[in-house]
């Protein structure tokens, strides 16, 4: 009888381990992709929560004077702005003025 229920203390604490290195690898493999969305795979990249990660929100805006400004900060709430969502890799910035045509 305490030869069984040892046995069944030692299946315990084996499949207590083995939950824990799973959570400790599931939690380690989102905390990469966190960081890294572009690593994700096409299939993973596809999904909402992903195209969240692989995001920015950017705020657009003209002052008084005329002039517009860009910013991944919204303005102050005395200010009419266009929020928009672009891929962490597109430029969104505009061009300098001796550039432009």
């Amino acid at each position: 009888m305490i030869s069984n229920m040892q046995h069944t203390s030692s299946r315990r604490k084996v499949g207590l381990i083995w939950l824990i290195l799973l959570m400790a690898g599931l939690g380690g493999g989102a905390m990469y992709f966190h960081q890294n969305p572009e690593q994700l795979p096409d299939w993973a990249a596809k999904t909402g929560m992903v195209r969240e990660l692989q995001s920015t929100v950017v705020y657009k805006w003209q002052d008084a004077a005329g002039n517009w400004h860009i910013s991944d900060q919204k303005p102050t709430e005395n200010v009419d702005y266009k929020q928009d969502r672009y891929s962490r890799d597109t430029n969104v910035l505009p061009l300098p003025p001796e550039l432009q045509q």
